[in-house]
């Protein structure tokens, strides 16, 4: 599920359960354990193995006092690989520390901190995957080729001469492999060879770097490669894009919805004839076939989420985008941690307007003689209200997992980075996920506000300026939202400068250092996360459903809720 935080889904059932709390001769053990089994759920059924803790630089429990003292408990790998053992940890709370290693190709990267707030002695630190685990990954430039009939008519972008948009509607293939937990995205420009021109049914020999479209898969990061004799099926679908409502250019202001574009598959077929090889140009194609559709009767309550937005958002907004995305989610009943292919999605942006529209002309530049007065360029911001509709869309892969619908409205703050001289962007949202079924003609709502005035010391972090001296070791704390309780928060802070490499490309431009999670509002930064002379953001989310203390990387179920805001930036 990528819409989210990752977290996995199936009920991992480890030895801990037949011999809870037991070390490798049979004794009890006297401390916390960690389940560490994984779950592959793949074409051919489920396969189990043991979590490469490889990736950690350390794990280990903490205690915390009151007065902030640390007591730290290191821990080790059982001597069998399926549990991670820390001995000696005392009944009550405490936390389960993990860091991670700077990026060795980095020159300036940072360690990263994970804290998990816990009770239980014993916690299950399994996930849940779609795909196999011995997938391999595409480390060199893959070309793939495409010839298939059967499109629909296709969409094709296009500009005249002077640039002006002649065609505005673009459809988009989605190639997507739960087997390997792969899927990407196909867009042509105008003109590419091979691709479908508009309203073409065919294309060609369209080609395309596999390695470069694929997204990473879910379990190890990598640029899974399609291998249809180890039983991976690829789906190829057609996403039509559509025109509701009046041209762009004759789009009313004070309703963004009164003329935007959705996406929906329409088109589709499968093969288990594609066979990629790392660094190796592969041809495949088949025939599309039109999907039977579905009928989804959107209820979006937007203006409840622009609501929250508008009143808790760390700035004033001079937009936001509402969105809404219908995904196959390969799990049933809860997410797999995993790709998930696009049915149905929506989106559109606040529109505005000038506050004294007298002073312009129709090309939205001021008149002076319209304006004796001078000219006001304030503009008034109008937000996306409330939206129902029906739409129509297929689904190639209801074999397997279950339709979720995501309802969010997203907001965003651009600053600029005093040393590196970019632009950032500090960015929010409050959404809700549920089951498609389930919200079919249904009011969707959100379920959880924002966390509200988020500070630093008991200091506000203004987003349009960056804040100095904070300090090495300081403490966050917020409000919880006045809509809904959630089951916790998740307090990142991100750094904000480039993370680059030895000949000085950009390898990130914004690296967690911290991830505390933890059902307070209150989290000090501990010694050695901040740096002298770098510049952070804290964010902060509200979430829902999505985990419990004893579980923290799994769903609970299908309905989940997150909302997130964000400070201003600072330095030590």
């Amino acid at each position: 599920m990528r819409t989210w935080t990752h977290l996995s889904s199936v009920l991992v059932i480890t030895i801990l359960a037949a011999v809870p709390g037991c070390g490798d001769d049979g004794e009890p053990f006297e401390g916390v354990v960690l389940g560490l089994t994984d779950r592959y759920v793949t074409e051919g059924g489920e396969i189990a193995a043991s979590r490469d803790m490889s990736e950690y630089e350390s794990v280990e429990a903490q205690v915390i006092a009151a007065d902030g003292a640390v007591r730290t408990f290191p821990g080790a790998l059982s001597a069998d690989g399926s549990r991670w053992e820390i001995p000696a940890v005392p009944e009550g709370e405490y936390w389960i520390v993990t860091t991670t290693a700077p990026d060795e190709r980095a020159t300036n990267a940072p360690r990263s901190r994970v804290m998990l707030q816990a009770t239980a002695r014993t916690v299950d630190f399994g996930r849940a995957f779609s795909g196999r685990p011995d997938n391999s990954n595409a480390t060199q430039d893959t070309e793939a080729a495409l010839t298939a009939d059967g499109l629909k008519p296709w969409h094709q972008l296009s500009f005249d001469a002077e640039g002006a948009v002649v065609q505005p509607l673009q459809d988009r293939l989605e190639l997507y492999s739960f087997n390997v937990d792969a899927i990407a995205s196909l867009v042509p420009e105008e003109g590419t060879k091979g691709a479908p021109a508009d309203g073409d049914t065919a294309c060609s020999g369209w080609a395309f770097n596999w390695r470069a479209k694929v997204f990473p898969a879910s379990h190890d990061g990598g640029r899974p490669l399609v291998d249809g004799s180890r039983g991976d099926v690829l789906h190829v679908t057609q996403l039509v894009e559509h025109q509701v409502g009046s041209p762009p250019e004759q789009a009313d202001p004070h309703d963004p919805w009164s003329s935007f574009t959705y996406e929906a598959a329409e088109a589709s077929f499968s093969t288990r004839e594609v066979n990629m090889q790392d660094g190796e140009a592969i041809a495949f194609g088949g025939s599309f076939a039109p999907l039977e559709l579905s009928s989804f009767a959107a209820d979006l309550r937007s203006s409840r989420f622009i609501a929250q937005v508008t009143a808790n958002a760390p700035a004033v907004l001079s937009s936001t985008v509402t969105s809404m995305a219908m995904y196959q989610e390969p799990g049933t009943g809860v997410p797999l941690y995993g790709s998930t292919p696009t049915l149905l999605q929506a989106q559109v942006t606040s529109g505005q307007e000038p506050v004294d529209p007298t002073c312009f002309s129709t090309d939205d530049t001021c008149d002076a003689e319209l304006c004796p007065d001078g000219c006001n360029a304030a503009l008034t911001t109008f937000h996306p209200g409330d939206h129902a509709a029906t739409y129509q869309y297929g689904n190639p892969y209801a074999e397997r997992g279950m339709e979720l619908l995501d309802v969010r409205v997203t907001f965003r703050t651009r600053v600029m980075h005093p040393v590196d001289e970019v632009q950032e962007s500090l960015r929010g949202f409050v959404s809700v996920v549920r089951s498609a079924e389930d919200a079919n003609g249904a009011a969707v709502e959100p379920l959880l506000g924002l966390p509200r005035d988020p500070r630093i010391d008991g200091v506000s972090l203004p987003v349009d300026t960056v804040t100095e001296g904070a300090g090495a070791t300081p403490t966050i704390t917020f409000e919880p939202p006045d809509l809904g309780e959630p089951d916790g928060y998740r307090v990142v802070v991100f750094l904000y400068d480039d993370v680059k490499d030895a000949e000085g490309a950009v390898l990130s431009q914004r690296t967690s250092v911290l991830s505390v999670d933890t059902t307070a509002t209150t989290v000090k930064v501990p010694e050695g996360v901040l740096e002298s002379g770098r510049y952070y953001s804290v964010q902060i989310t509200a979430y829902l459903g999505t985990h419990t203390r004893q579980a923290p990387f799994k769903y609970r179920g299908a309905t989940l809720a997150q909302s997130q805001t964000y400070t201003g930036m600072f330095t030590p």
